[in-house]
C-alpha cells in the first residue's frame, strides 16, 4: 500500500521543465553515490559542513542540496518537491524557480551555520529547499485542491479529496517524527535492512533534521513570495 499525493491546480497542468530536472538531478546522484564503499567521503567533500573554514562558499554549498543519505530520505523529499515544485514554478516562472530552489537551499544552509557554527557533522538533502518551496506554495494555493491517492503498487484504490493545508500538515508531522526518531538511534532495525541491498535506510551521521535549516528557508520562501510577481490563476 503506497499514499501518493496528487495536486488539482490548474496551475499545475502544464509540464515544469525545472521542476522536472532538477527532481532527476536528484535522483541521478542518489543512484550514483549513496551505495559507494566511499560514501562517508563523499559525505565529507560534498556536504555542507559548518566548522570547515572555506566549505562555506565552496562547493558544499551546492552539491550538499542533491545528495541524500538513502533512498527513503529521497523519496520522501521529491515526493513533496513533486507536489509544491511544479505549483511554484508554473506561477513564478522557470527561471524564477530555478532562484528559488537555490536561495532556499543556501537561505537554510545559512541558518544552520548560524547556529551551529562548530558542528563537523554534514548538512545533505533537500528537504529545506522543500520547506522554503513549500511555504510559497501554501501560499500560493492555501486552499488548494489536492488528493489523497491510496494505491497498491500504481493501481488506485481509492481517492480523498483534500486541501494544501492538511497536506502540508502531514509534511510536517513527517518532519517532527524524523527528528524524534533518527535513523541513527535505531542501529538495530535499519542495519540489517541497509544490507539487503538497496540502502534504503541508512546509518550514517549527519545534521539530520536541521530545524534551524528549515527555518532559514521558510522565512526565505516567504520572502520570495513577497517580492516575486505572480502569473497564473489560483484556486
Amino acid at each position: 500500500m503506497f499514499i501518493t499525493f496528487v495536486d488539482d491546480n490548474p496551475a499545475s497542468k502544464k509540464i515544469p521543465w525545472a521542476n522536472t530536472f532538477l527532481l532527476l538531478l536528484n535522483i541521478f546522484v542518489c543512484y550514483q553515490t549513496v551505495n559507494r564503499p566511499d560514501f562517508r567521503e563523499i559525505l565529507g567533500y560534498y556536504g555542507f559542513i559548518p566548522v570547515a573554514p572555506l566549505r562555506h562558499l565552496g562547493i558544499g554549498i551546492v552539491t550538499s542540496l542533491f545528495l541524500h543519505t538513502s533512498w527513503t530520505q529521497l523519496v520522501a523529499n521529491t515526493a513533496f518537491l513533486f507536489m509544491f515544485g511544479k505549483g511554484v514554478e508554473e506561477t513564478i516562472g522557470r527561471g524564477r524557480y530555478l532562484a528559488a530552489y537555490f536561495l532556499c537551499g543556501f537561505a537554510g544552509e545559512a541558518a544552520h551555520w548560524h547556529f551551529h557554527p562548530q558542528s563537523t557533522l554534514a548538512l545533505v538533502g533537500a528537504s529545506r529547499v522543500v520547506t522554503g518551496l513549500g511555504i510559497m506554495y501554501l501560499l500560493l494555493y492555501p486552499w488548494g485542491r489536492m488528493k489523497w491517492i491510496f494505491s497498491f503498487f500504481g493501481a488506485p484504490l481509492l481517492e480523498i479529496p483534500s486541501r494544501t493545508a492538511y497536506v502540508m500538515g502531514l509534511w510536517a508531522l513527517v518532519q517532527f517524527s524524523m527528528a524524534a526518531v533518527p535513523w541513527s538511534h535505531m542501529k538495530w532495525l535499519v542495519s540489517p535492512l541497509s544490507k539487503l541491498g538497496g540502502s534504503v535506510f541508512t546509518v550514517y551521521q549527519t545534521a539530520g533534521t536541521a530545524w534551524d535549516a528549515h527555518l532559514g528557508a521558510l522565512a526565505m520562501g516567504a520572502i520570495l513570495f513577497i517580492l516575486f510577481p505572480k502569473s497564473g490563476k489560483k484556486t
